[in-house]
């Protein structure tokens, strides 16, 4: 009981240390902070080069960095244009998506009546009541979605308008992305010198096997969220869904929810193609949601096997706790400080019982 409250203590401090590192000092070191993990996801690119070919390690970085970052720059700028057109579009015509709603909301409202003519009029009139409350809170979500959309748009033309500021950021953040990942032994020994032993040799260790774990979760979850978002776009394009981009790149992010996934957006639009009446467009859609969910499922056994997975419960625990403390970022903050927490115990260095691991 002695040793459980002791660690309990220490994961409590740490905790802290950790929410003032990430809310102050990462903001202010965040370059080099994207730097490390730049360096570990392109260092398997870097050590193939080196074996394969007779290329020094500063060529073989120059290789791989562009490579990696070219290509994912190429696609980004890609999305990002076709994005802005069909959000565009969306805006312009999201008056008329209002009128729609609201048709089929005084549809609904009449079959209720027609239906229920049979009740007495205290009820029909409660009924009627409900509805034109109901119109009312369309209204509003209407309303909302229009403000959402607006802000979406203006949000880009401000990332847009700050491109010098993300240029430094960049250039910074590549710039000591190439002198770690072409120094990265000299660094190492450098650390090893300046910090007593053994904590030298252990903290790299330690460091290592949290940035593994957190790539490994990283790299499992960017693999299933592409996986959604590129089936879900084919999909969209084949059945001829309008703003197909807009809708992948909302079910994608939808995949990072735990439990609900794909299906919080994918059942909703289904029911109300159904309600419209476009039957035809509401099986494409199911049809696709159904050869969606059995390929996650079946890609999600394997992939999240060989990294260190969490529990649904414990991801959307995390991902709530870290929204309420650090805002948006805390959604993905929440899960890596688990996936580092669990690293921790796995090293060792966190016992839950009187038992040395």
């Amino acid at each position: 009981m002695k040793n459980f409250a002791k660690t309990l203590l220490y994961i409590l401090l740490g905790t802290f240390i950790a929410y003032l590192a990430f809310k102050f000092i990462a903001p202010i070191i965040a370059p080099f902070i994207a730097a490390m993990f730049l360096t570990l996801l392109i260092d398997p690119i870097v050590e193939y080069l080196q074996k394969k070919t007779p290329m020094p390690r500063a060529a073989a970085v120059g290789t791989a960095m562009l490579a990696v970052f070219g290509g994912a720059g190429l696609v980004t700028a890609f999305i990002v244009a076709r994005l802005i057109i069909e959000l565009a579009h969306l805006s312009t015509f999201l008056p008329n998506y209002v009128d729609d709603v609201k048709a089929v909301a005084l549809s609904l409202q009449e079959r209720a009546q027609a239906y229920f003519f049979s009740l007495p009029d205290e009820v029909i009139e409660i009924i009627n009541e409900k509805a034109a409350g109901t119109e009312l809170s369309l209204d509003s979500i209407i309303n909302k979605a229009q403000v959402i959309t607006v802000k979406i748009l203006n949000f880009i033309v401000q990332l847009v308008s700050s491109v010098p500021a993300w240029i430094i950021i960049i250039i910074i953040a590549g710039i000591a992305t190439y002198f770690m990942a072409k120094d990265k032994k000299v660094i190492l020994i450098f650390w090893q010198r300046i910090i007593p032993e053994p904590w030298g040799e252990k903290s790299i260790e330690i460091a290592r096997d949290i940035f593994a774990a957190i790539i490994s979760y990283v790299r499992a979850q960017l693999i299933l969220i592409t996986m959604t978002f590129i089936q879900t776009l084919i999909g969209l394009y084949l059945i001829g869904a309008p703003y197909a981009l807009i809708m992948g790149l909302v079910i994608g992010i939808a995949d990072t929810i735990p439990i609900l996934g794909p299906s919080s957006i994918y059942l909703p639009w289904i029911a109300w193609e159904f309600i419209t009446g476009d039957t035809g467009f509401a099986i494409k859609l199911l049809i696709l949601y159904g050869i969606v969910i059995v390929v996650r499922q079946v890609m999600e056994t394997k992939i999240v096997a060989s990294s260190m997975g969490l529990h649904p419960l414990a991801t959307l625990t995390a991902m709530y706790v870290g929204l309420k403390l650090l805002g948006p970022v805390g959604v993905i903050a929440g899960p890596l400080y688990i996936i580092a927490l669990k690293a921790f115990v796995s090293a060792g260095l966190i016992s839950w019982n009187d038992k040395k691991p």
